[in-house]
């Protein structure tokens, strides 16, 4: 298998990044659903900074992923794909770095607007923002929003793997898997 894409799959790094993202984001969407619901406060303080730091970790792997895909060869689609369907993939694919790299950074915001930086070992990762409710509440209303535009994403993408899967029967999703 190789590092790099080719016209007609993807390499392990940009396969493994896919992966990675996809794992983390639907961990996380799933935690960020019910992690208020949480009783104990230690437990709970502890799931939310969980939760910030793998977001940070979400959006240096999908800026990382960004420079790998603007630096290898994109796969071909098969010959027979539509100009719609062309336009719908490429909209798509641009939204998800879109939402993945502003769902991260408004929960960044709104924690350090807040007063609640993730920390790591002691150490607090915040932003040079200061305490602002206003500003805490509308980085979270974003945040909220884009966690409901990755859920519409996640069921059109998937839909089209299954879709060139089962009834194209073509090897878009073969591309992509290990």
């Amino acid at each position: 298998m190789s590092l790099r894409n080719t016209a007609f799959s993807y390499g392990s790094i940009a396969k493994s990044l896919h992966w990675l993202i996809a794992l983390l984001v639907i961990v996380m969407l799933c935690v960020g659903f019910f992690m208020g619901d949480i009783k104990s406060e230690s437990l709970q303080g502890m799931v939310y900074n969980t939760h910030k730091l793998i977001g940070l970790s979400i959006l240096v792997l999908i800026l990382l992923r960004a420079a790998w895909t603007l630096t290898n060869p994109k796969p071909v689609l098969p010959p027979d794909t539509q100009p719609w369907q062309r336009d719908v993939e490429w909209t798509v694919h641009f939204l998800f770095y879109a939402c993945l790299i502003a769902m991260p950074l408004a929960g960044w915001i709104g924690s350090t607007a807040a007063g609640y930086m993730p920390h790591l070992w002691g150490i607090e990762i915040g932003l040079p923002i200061a305490k602002n409710k206003l500003l805490t509440n509308a980085a979270f209303s974003v945040h909220t929003a884009i966690a409901w535009t990755l859920i519409g994403l996640i069921t059109v993408h998937v839909g089209a793997a299954l879709y060139h899967y089962l009834i194209k029967k073509d090897n878009i999703l073969q591309r992509m898997l290990p």
